[in-house]
């Protein structure tokens, strides 16, 4: 797709896995602000036919942004970009587990080949770089998680080998930036690190393993819910058009603060009372709950038991205020169209009685 003269004279971004589930929203709602939106994705787990239904009008361009060589000439050819949001990774827990090295070298491999790119331009063609990070860099904390909470080893194995190498894209990112411009303006003019907290909405693929979308998937197809364990796990979700929206406002800020920058909305609840929000919301039976255990479905697996945002940095930012409840978000994942509901997309489990489920 060729842009028109009209949109060559908008502001441009460039999105780095924008045909996924967050980078379609981001796209949307930048189109909506009067932005030339480019998409380079390479559809590993990115969908085009759903950018361009979400997000017509974005530009689209099939490739490997692990390929520097190949992203420079894009940002070359196809700019100058007033920004880059980097959204490109593996997706999902799941896919973690399966291949947690092949997660860490592709997350690594990615931050250098942005780094590699952007600093091939001039200086005065360089746009800001904002890049998607996770709440899982964060440690295991009973209170709110704020940006100066401790995190995870960039060493972590098995089920932290994502987070620990989110960590080590952050670091390579502000590394990148202090040899280019030393150490001043950084605040103003570094890398922002998006630390998003569970993300989710309508069009949500259940494949990548996020608990509400296999909820939504299981109730409409009247089988059992999946709880992991006794289901007291709590979590905070984000709807994912309230995070474009709070994306849209960063990138157009002149002067956002570098460093990272949590992200999530304001729908806390444990997981068993999702479990029974999702089933009442369906009008299923309150009893289709099937309490597993997650190290039966995967041996490496281990449980978080409570992840929530402090979003005190984003609040005086004018960020994630407004955003959807849970109610609201179940409500319009029940009702959106079942872009995934199809047989063999996700392993739907049986029921277990209350006498068999774990305490």
């Amino acid at each position: 797709m060729h842009p028109t003269p009209s949109i060559l004279n908008s502001p441009s971004i460039l999105i780095l896995g924008g045909a996924g589930f967050i980078g379609r929203e981001c796209a949307r709602d930048l189109l909506g602000r009067g932005w030339r939106v480019v998409v380079l994705d390479d559809l590993s787990a990115g969908d085009q036919a759903q950018l361009s239904r979400v997000a017509p009008g974005a530009e689209f361009h099939e490739g490997d942004a692990r390929d520097s060589q190949n992203l420079a000439r894009l940002l070359r050819e196809l700019g100058p970009f007033e920004r880059v949001l980097h959204l490109a990774g593996r997706v999902g827990v799941g896919c973690v587990l399966e291949d947690p090295e092949g997660c860490r070298a592709l997350t690594q491999d990615l931050a250098q080949s942005v780094c590699e790119a952007l600093g091939s331009l001039p200086q005065a063609q360089r746009p800001r770089i904002l890049a998607a990070s996770t709440s899982e860099v964060y440690c295991d904390g009973q209170g709110l998680l704020g940006e100066d909470a401790p995190l995870r080893s960039a060493k972590g194995q098995g089920r932290w080998a994502y987070a620990a190498s989110r960590v080590e894209a952050e670091q390579v990112l502000d590394r990148w930036w202090t040899n280019l411009h030393g150490s001043r303006d950084r605040d103003a003019q570094g890398p922002i690190h998006l630390r998003f907290f569970n993300v989710t909405g309508p069009g949500h693929d259940p494949r990548t393993g996020m608990v509400l979308p296999r909820f939504i998937q299981a109730a409409r197809a009247g089988e059992c819910l999946p709880v992991h364990g006794d289901g007291l796990q709590e979590r905070t979700f984000a709807h994912a058009r309230d995070l474009g929206k709070d994306i849209g406002d960063l990138i157009e800020m002149d002067n956002a603060p570098g460093g990272p920058l949590n992200l999530g909305g304001v729908a806390q609840t444990s997981i068993i009372n999702l479990a029974r929000l999702v089933l009442e919301a369906s009008g299923q039976p309150m009893d289709r709950i099937a309490h597993v255990d997650p190290c039966a479905v995967h041996p490496s697996f281990e449980e978080v038991r409570r992840r929530a945002p402090q979003l005190d940095r984003a609040h005086k930012l004018g960020l994630c205020l407004g955003h959807r409840g849970l109610f609201e978000l179940v409500h319009e994942m029940l009702d959106s169209p079942a872009d995934f509901d199809n047989p063999g997309s996700h392993t739907l489990l049986p029921c277990a009685s209350p006498a068999s489920s774990p305490a």
